[in-house]
């Protein structure tokens, strides 16, 4: 296991610290990247009495290094990675976003993502989820565990995953972050816009996610959260795209994306995980 974190990054120089119990790392390399461009890179070789006090081997775990890029508003996606490892390093409250999306919190470009995957950082299952979510503004996930090769196939009721653990752990892939993940009950859609408004306040991105102990099916605008359609004044929203809900799958919702016109909630509602900010 790494530990690490990016205190920051200015336009020419980053500094932060990474250990791991397990061996030490002092005198290794770490590099600076802009995508899949390395930027800079420097020796694991500073000695920060905060972390020795805080048990973490020695002390000296920090790194302080240039960088070179050319535009400064691309400091938010710099990220850093340990030479000779898959561990990588990702600035605290990152987001996934939309190339030209605003410059709301700390944003990871999308291509930053593409490069993870094709270094196997990402499951193929999470990028899929961060593509999809940054396309079309929604992404189903089913709760249903495979069954193994030679399982009973005649088993009548599939084992699920937890509902909240997978919730969090999807959620975090938004950030690239550990954070804590809230619950709360909502009865009708009008309840989900007021919690959307809320969330979308804080930032380009921020992701949400829908579970229902009753099936039902949610209609919903793909795309709307980067294209808003154009209603009329006297004019009926469209009806969207119908997306499932129950307790066997999991419905991520971009705070921003729009629901159709016939929009409504199971009679017990939805619980709604999302990230504290």
């Amino acid at each position: 296991m790494i530990r690490g974190a990016i205190e920051s990054v200015t336009r020419n120089r980053t500094f932060g610290w990474i250990w791991s119990p397990e061996a030490s790392l002092r005198g290794r390399t770490v590099l600076g990247f802009l995508d899949d461009v390395c930027i800079g890179g420097g020796r694991i070789d500073g000695f920060r009495q905060d972390l020795k006090d805080a048990g973490l081997g020695d002390g000296y775990a920090g790194f302080n290094f240039n960088l070179t890029y050319p535009n400064p508003a691309d400091a938010p996606r710099v990220i850093v990675k340990l030479e000779g490892s898959d561990a990588v390093l990702v600035q605290r409250r990152a987001r996934i976003v939309a190339p030209n999306a605003g410059a709301a919190g700390r944003e990871i470009g999308f291509s930053s993502v593409q490069w993870m995957r094709a270094r196997g950082w990402l499951s193929q299952s999470d990028f899929d989820f961060l593509r999809f979510v940054r396309q079309f503004g929604v992404y189903e996930r089913s709760l249903v565990v495979p069954k193994e090769a030679g399982a009973d196939r005649d088993r009548p009721v599939p084992q699920l995953l937890d509902a909240a653990e997978t919730a969090s752990s999807m959620l975090g892939l938004t950030r690239f972050d550990e954070a804590t993940c809230l619950r709360e009950t909502l009865a009708t859609p009008r309840d989900w816009s007021h919690l959307a408004a809320q969330k979308e306040v804080t930032g380009a991105g921020v992701v949400l996610c829908l579970w229902s102990a009753e099936r039902g099916r949610l209609p919903v605008l793909e795309g709307s959260h980067v294209n808003p359609p154009l209603v009329g004044e006297d004019a009926q929203a469209p009806a969207g795209t119908d997306y499932g809900l129950g307790p066997d799958r999991l419905l991520f919702l971009d705070a921003r994306v729009m629901l159709g016109a016939a929009a409504s909630f199971p009679a017990a509602g939805v619980e709604v995980f999302h990230l504290d900010d």
